[in-house]
């Protein structure tokens, strides 16, 4: 038994109210021992009481956060205490010092921060969180094969839904809810984890976290990977540069957003970029040195009353009025879609975007949908012809049986006048590797890359 006194032994404690200053030892730690979740929630619904009647007795008093949290520590020992006094007077043992360290560290993270699933968003090796029900718990690891299985994230579906609800009430950079009247759920947790949520068209709440790098990405770092080639490297970044419009397309977990974001730390330093997501993920302006003029937008839901809700439609339509250099939108898939073509076309050259497609070509098919979402019964020869205008390249992904990310074509869209879209594949696709080079740029498109410093033309 680690106490007698109920105060707080010295122990490496995890973060309390934020997962944006990653502690390297709980990194390294990696996931704690299991523990008995049933007495978890004993002990962290005795300590919420006393939190909730302190926080009564303080009446108006403003208590922030971090003070609270060091009130608190104290109150979870003294149960933790309590417990395995109990447990000794029933005949029992009384829990390891490692364990009892290891429930204190779960109680405080369900109280203060992310609960169980700090021990994965803490692991640099993790990818993707999938949760299908509280006892259901699988993650993606870095080169892994297939998804690992994991203990139970919360004693009950009930208390997984009520720590997701205290995410969304707190954590975001504005209030939502997820219960059953908004039974969906979009949001970016602190650390820059993306979180998906959703319940009611499920048979059990499923959530999904998708694990960004907690560093700087460039085109070098992909090549080392093998996504792109030292030639693909030299194109992409000359184009970045020439300030073609670009979109990187590709099916869910391919390393659009990863790429994406490679393509922008070639952008110089000097130019205003204004970044639009459904949930903040690019994290373009955490790299001051890099960009220290960015902007970075995000949707916004109604408020209880219905009101205040800002759409990815309503945020690139205003961000045309924020004099930006480069517009880029995280992910088009609606009536957005129509004013980012706006935005590539009308001297925002060097915008950029993402959009969920099965092949290069298939990506103005998209964008024909989406246009078409946002005005009723317009031409689809008008969306054609904004399309022609407005992109250059469209660079495509794709994962390969052994896991790996790559760039599976690149094609550039022509200027032409007739009818339908037509293509350049300066990259084109090959089976189970990288695409090699193909047809030539177009005169115009060689130039431009040229004077950007292209050096490397393997046409």
């Amino acid at each position: 038994m680690s106490l007698t006194n109920g105060s707080a032994p010295t122990i490496a404690a995890a973060p309390g109210t934020s997962l944006a200053a990653l502690d390297g030892e709980q990194a390294r730690r990696g996931p704690s021992k299991p523990v008995d979740l049933g007495v978890i929630a004993e002990i962290r619904e005795q300590v919420a009481a006393e939190i909730s009647e302190a926080r009564r007795a303080d009446g108006d008093n403003v208590i922030e956060e971090q003070e609270e949290v060091a009130r608190t520590e104290p109150v979870i020992w003294r149960y933790l205490d309590a417990h395995a006094r109990s447990v000794i007077a029933s005949g029992g043992t009384a829990p390891a010092v490692d364990e009892e360290e290891a429930i204190f560290r779960r109680v405080k993270a369900e109280l203060f921060g992310l609960g169980g699933f700090e021990d994965y968003l803490f692991d640099p090796t993790v990818e993707n969180i999938f949760v299908n029900g509280a006892d259901k718990v699988f993650v993606n690891r870095s080169g892994a094969f297939a998804p690992e299985a994991m203990p139970p994230i919360a004693e009950s579906d009930q208390a997984l839904i009520e720590l997701v609800n205290r995410w969304a009430s707190r954590l975001g950079r504005t209030e939502r809810r997820f219960d059953v009247s908004n039974p969906r759920l979009d949001m970016r947790l602190p650390g820059g984890f993306r979180l998906h949520a959703i319940m009611e068209v499920t048979q059990r709440p499923t959530i999904t976290i998708r694990c960004p790098y907690h560093r700087r990405v460039g085109l070098d770092d992909l090549q080392r990977l093998g996504t792109v080639d030292p030639v693909m490297v030299d194109f992409l970044t000359a184009a970045v540069r020439a300030r073609c419009n670009i979109i990187v397309a590709g099916g869910t977990g391919t390393g659009k957003t990863t790429l994406l974001r490679a393509l922008l730390h070639e952008v110089p330093a000097h130019e205003r970029i204004i970044t639009i997501e459904d949930t903040a993920e690019l994290g373009i302006g955490s790299f001051e040195e890099d960009h220290p003029n960015v902007v970075e937008m995000e949707t916004r839901q109604a408020n209880l009353e219905g009101v205040g809700e800002l759409t990815m439609m309503d945020l690139t339509r205003e961000c045309l009025r924020m004099s930006p250099d480069r517009v880029v939108v995280g992910e088009v898939r609606g009536a957005e879609a129509l004013y980012m073509l706006k935005a590539m076309s009308q001297g925002n050259d060097g915008s950029m975007c993402t959009v969920h497609a099965n092949s290069a070509r298939g990506v103005a098919d998209r964008v024909r949908g989406y246009c078409a979402e946002g005005i009723a019964n317009i031409p689809m020869h008008v969306i054609d012809t904004f399309y022609r205008t407005a992109v250059d390249l469209v660079v495509h992904l794709r994962v390969l049986p052994d896991r790996r990310r790559v760039v599976a074509s690149i094609v550039e869209v022509e200027k032409t006048f007739g009818e339908g879209i037509h293509y350049n594949s300066v990259f084109e696709e090959v089976p189970e590797d990288r695409a090699r080079p193909g047809v030539a740029p177009s005169q115009y498109l060689l130039d431009r890359l040229r004077v950007a410093g292209m050096q490397v033309q393997p046409w």
